[in-house]
């Protein structure tokens, strides 16, 4: 399977940049729980984040998923298993 750094570089850092921001809602939410927020606003910002995180897991397998098939060396069937599995349990 490909590991992130057989990505290319636009794509590697296009996923950092959403990370950052991934990590500054976290950040976020953290000063709102400081705060003492209503839960329903701190619910719905982790929604927001738990909605980001998932489509960048989404882009990442695909993008690892294209890469194979276009090197000409697609995952093992095991391997694409293990991949979708971590997808749908949430890396569980």
């Amino acid at each position: 399977m490909t590991s992130v750094a057989q990505l290319d570089e636009v794509t590697r850092a296009e996923f950092l940049e959403r990370l950052r921001r991934i990590e500054g809602q976290a950040r976020g939410i953290a000063r709102m729980i400081e705060e003492g927020r209503e839960c329903v606003e701190v619910v719905q910002q982790l929604a927001a984040m738990r909605a980001a995180t998932d489509s960048l897991c989404v882009e990442l397998v695909q993008a690892m998923l294209e890469h194979c098939f276009v090197s000409g060396s697609p995952p093992a069937p095991q391997q694409l298993a293990r991949v979708l599995k971590a997808v749908v349990r949430g890396g569980r």
